[in-house]
C-alpha cells in the first residue's frame, strides 16, 4: 500500500511539473511573438503566484488621508512581478514606466493586453536609478537627468487623460518616491499639504508588505527636506525644468475639483 502510494505521488508529481514547464513554455514563446519580438523582455515567473504590490495611488491615498481628494483609476503603482503576465494583474493602464530600468541588462518590462503588448518605457539613460528618496542623490546629474524625464513624461501622459503605471522592482522606494512627489506637489498646489497628507503619503508607502521598519519615515523625511529648500514646485521646476503651467496642468487632472 505505501509503496502504491509512492508510485501515485511521484506520478502525481511528474504530471505537474510537465504541466508546469508546458506553461512556462508557453509564455516564453508568446513573448517572443508580436511587435517589439527585437526587445530583451523580463518575465517575471514570480508575477504567478507573487504579491504585485499594487494599488490605485489616488484610491490609496484617499482612504490614508480619510476623504476624497485625488481622482481615482489615474495612476498606479505597484512591484514589477507582472512582467510577462496580463496587463489586468496591474489595472489596465494606458502608459507603464519602468523606474528600474537597467541599461546594462537592457530588459524591458511589458504586460499583456488582448491585443498587443504593453512595453515599459525607460530612456536613454546610463544608470540604474536607485535612494531618490535621499534628496542628495539629486545632485549626480545622470541620476536627476533620468528621473527628471520620467517625471516630465508621467506628467505629460497625465495631462493628456492616460492611464499611467509606474513600477520599480519591489514597488516600494522608487515608485514611492515619485508617487510622494506627485501627491505632495498637487497637495501643495491646493494649499493641503498638510501634517494629515503628509501622513497620508507615508500611510501609503507603508502599505508595502516587504517593508522594514527601518525604512519607515522615509517619504515624511524626503518631503521635508524638500521644503527646507523651498517648495516642492520650485525643487521640481529647478530639478526638472517642468513648468509652472504644466504642473497646474497635472494638478487640475488629479485633484478633485471641489478642493
Amino acid at each position: 500500500m505505501f509503496f502504491k502510494l509512492m508510485k501515485y505521488s511521484i506520478f502525481v508529481f511528474i504530471f505537474c511539473l510537465s504541466l508546469l514547464l508546458i506553461f512556462m513554455l508557453f509564455i516564453k514563446i508568446k513573448s517572443l511573438v508580436g511587435e517589439d519580438t527585437d526587445l530583451s523582455l523580463a518575465i517575471r515567473w514570480e508575477g504567478f503566484y507573487h504579491d504585485m504590490n499594487y494599488r490605485d495611488l489616488g484610491e490609496s491615498i484617499n482612504e490614508c488621508y480619510g476623504e476624497q481628494i485625488i481622482h481615482e483609476n489615474m495612476v498606479s503603482r505597484s512591484a514589477g512581478w507582472f512582467s510577462g503576465w496580463s496587463c489586468e494583474k496591474i489595472g489596465s493602464p494606458d502608459v507603464l514606466y519602468s523606474l528600474n530600468f537597467s541599461p546594462q541588462k537592457n530588459e524591458h518590462f511589458f504586460c499583456y493586453n488582448p491585443d498587443n503588448k504593453l512595453i515599459g518605457k525607460a530612456f536613454n539613460q546610463k544608470t540604474v536609478l536607485s535612494d531618490l528618496e535621499f534628496i542628495e542623490n539629486w545632485d549626480n546629474p545622470e541620476i536627476r537627468k533620468t528621473t527628471c524625464s520620467y517625471i516630465d513624461n508621467i506628467f505629460s501622459d497625465i495631462i493628456a487623460e492616460k492611464k499611467v503605471h509606474i513600477h520599480c522592482d519591489a514597488g516600494r522606494d522608487r515608485a514611492g518616491t515619485i508617487s510622494a512627489l506627485i501627491v505632495g506637489l498637487i497637495s501643495e498646489k491646493r494649499n493641503i499639504l498638510n501634517q494629515e497628507m503628509i501622513n497620508a503619503i507615508e500611510c501609503d508607502y507603508r502599505k508595502t508588505l516587504s517593508l522594514t521598519t527601518d525604512k519607515y519615515g522615509r517619504m515624511e523625511n524626503f518631503l521635508r527636506e524638500i521644503n527646507l529648500r523651498g517648495t516642492i514646485e520650485v525643487f521640481i521646476g529647478d530639478q526638472c525644468s517642468i513648468s509652472k503651467n504644466k504642473i497646474e496642468n497635472v494638478t487640475n487632472r488629479l485633484i478633485k475639483s471641489n478642493i
